[in-house]
């Protein structure tokens, strides 16, 4: 029985991990718009039954993941420098509903620039659970906040389940939706991966940033939740400054 405390007591977070959390999902959420000033230290410690410290240490690590900055002598104040929230977290990840535009009138919308064929190396084929040589479907897709260029991907599929993906997304403006057009009621994100690095020549020229400025970039895989097949392999990239990726531990 003390060893089952014992556990319990060590799964619960820190107060100030809490008050991280509490204080970003309210931000996610929209209780705290781009650029609002949030209540001082003393009344967020007041709210939630915490010391100054605790509440200090939660707003210093929301300002390193970029939801705050901190103006010392004026207060902190909800980031506003991007223009969409990527809020990343659990295994469903779906464009209308984990990008989140600063400004709620900005218009997040994507579109395709390019499609064509390839043959799976070895590495893709493996992602795709296909054999190498197998015709491979390549979608690119930019995401946009209004006019704004801010990702450019490229999403990889079996030729021989999706052929035409492509055309059904023009028509239903959502891969949820074009994708039930092939038999997947359902799907969810297997992994992602982001790291930091520089644009590609073609990817700086499209975000319209310098290739001496970073980029976030991506590579996921998207599975159909019933089989458990492969729908497709992600590769892109964000600009980084204008997407905040945030890690929602909540979310399933």
């Amino acid at each position: 029985m003390g060893d089952e405390l014992d556990g319990k007591h060590k799964a619960e977070p820190p107060l100030w991990r809490r008050v991280e959390t509490a204080l970003r999902q309210e931000i996610l959420d929209g209780g705290f718009k781009p650029g609002a000033q949030l209540p001082s230290d003393r009344q967020i410690a007041t709210t939630y039954g915490a010391s100054r410290m605790t509440a200090r240490r939660a707003l210093a690590s929301l300002e390193q993941e970029g939801l705050l900055r901190i103006e010392h002598g004026s207060g902190t104040f909800v980031s506003d420098d991007a223009l969409v929230r990527y809020r990343l977290g659990g295994s469903r990840v779906r464009f209308g509903q984990d990008f989140i535009p600063s400004n709620p009138t900005t218009e997040l919308h994507r579109s395709i620039v390019d499609v064509s064929t390839q043959a799976a190396d070895a590495d893709l084929a493996g992602k795709l659970g296909i054999a190498e040589g197998d015709a491979v479907l390549v979608i690119v897709i930019a995401g946009f906040a209004g006019e704004t260029p801010i990702s450019l991907g490229r999403r990889h599929c079996a030729m021989s389940r999706f052929a035409g993906l492509d055309k059904r997304f023009k028509q239903e403006r959502s891969f949820t939706q074009a994708l039930k057009a092939f038999g997947v009621e359902d799907y969810h994100r297997a992994s992602t991966e982001v790291i930091a690095r520089l644009p590609t020549p073609e990817e700086a020229k499209f975000l319209a940033q310098p290739r001496t400025q970073p980029v976030l970039a991506y590579a996921a895989v998207d599975v159909e939740t019933a089989s458990g097949a492969v729908i497709s392999y992600h590769l892109g990239c964000f600009a980084a400054e204008r997407v905040v990726i945030s890690i929602d531990g909540s979310a399933d």
